[in-house]
């Protein structure tokens, strides 16, 4: 019993710094019965913005939110692609991953949490050197890579070279898994697929550690990394919110949207759909307000950015089990 307590202390924690111990703790806690049919914004719900910046240009390879359900224990992970249109500045660059680096991660996750309707709790941004070193204490991170990867950019000193098939990747090859995107018919949507893999694969061998030295290592990792707003103080208070519930399940999916290209600048940019987005933010994230009041998302002038933010665009949601069992087929 007491080493079971300690596993979850050291995997809540752990997830408040990095969200896929969060996951693997939420679904691995006992199954309660519950007669609560309440919506998700009736219900006490956390959501977490977890930020991937490219440790060279500075940019967000990645931008996700975690949402915690403490009635359900249910986690909903929701990555929005880096080319997602986002006007945020002034200038000509309106796209989503350019963002934190403009604002600053604070501001930008208040003003992220403003155009999403929901109220962002508390946020992290760790860069590619910091998921490197985690895999490498973890002794690297099993998964199975869906096709050969070769890309090369020496501008940014990135070198890709994997062979399809099962590997144990080490830090370097797994940020190399990470940050392929080329190869892909759908491009990023392929890359943010991929990111699924990896965080299913890393919560698994995650929850095979018992080692509080190792829990430690990893935990200071990510707060010598800086940007975030997670104390002692919030760790408590989630576990206390957390303890009442039932065995919940992790769910991942991808903002639904669409990607088209601008026919003034030339750039690709990923159109968020406003139906489908308003929800998910509801059932999943506890959405008070609708989505994108401010109109961040689109701009109403081009009529095929409008055309896509208001048609209705087809999603799926995985299981971690979907995950493990190669159910997600990377394009």
């Amino acid at each position: 019993m007491k080493d079971n307590i300690l596993i979850k202390l050291m995997l809540l924690s752990f997830v408040l710094l990095l969200v896929v111990a969060l996951i693997a703790y939420a679904t691995s806690l006992p199954d309660k019965k519950s007669d609560a049919l309440e919506t998700a914004a009736s219900q006490k719900i956390y959501n977490i913005l977890v930020l991937g910046e490219d440790s060279v240009a500075g940019l967000c390879d990645l931008t996700m939110l975690v949402s915690l359900n403490c009635a359900s224990g249910d986690v909903n992970v929701m990555q929005i692609p880096r080319d997602t249109y986002y006007n945020f500045t002034d200038g000509n660059y309106k796209k989503i991953n350019g963002a934190p680096r403009a604002l600053g991660v604070s501001k930008f996750a208040q003003e992220l949490g403003e155009s999403l309707g929901i109220g962002i709790d508390y946020y992290l941004a760790i860069t590619t050197d910091t998921v490197k070193g985690m895999v490498d204490a973890l002794g690297g991170v099993t998964l199975n890579v869906p096709q050969n990867m070769d890309y090369d950019d020496p501008d940014q000193g990135l070198h890709i070279h994997l062979n399809a098939g099962e590997h144990t990747l080490d830090g370097e090859s797994a940020v190399q898994f990470l940050r392929y995107r080329s190869g892909y018919v759908t491009g990023d949507l392929g890359r943010a697929d991929a990111q699924k893999i990896f965080m299913a694969a890393f919560v698994k061998k995650l929850g095979t550690k018992k080692d509080p030295i190792l829990f430690y290592k990893l935990l200071k990792m990510i707060s010598d990394s800086g940007k975030m707003n997670i104390g002692e103080r919030d760790i408590l208070k989630v576990m206390k919110d957390m303890s009442g519930s039932g065995k919940g399940e992790a769910y991942y999916l991808t903002a639904p949207g669409e990607a088209i290209r601008s026919e003034k600048s030339g750039a690709w940019y990923y159109i968020l759909s406003r139906s489908c987005m308003n929800e998910i933010l509801c059932e999943r994230f506890g959405a008070k307000n609708d989505f994108d009041l401010s109109d961040k998302f689109v701009d109403k002038t081009v009529k095929r950015f409008y055309d896509i933010y208001e048609k209705r665009c087809e999603y799926k949601v995985h299981t971690a089990d979907d995950i493990e069992n190669d159910f997600l087929h990377i394009n």
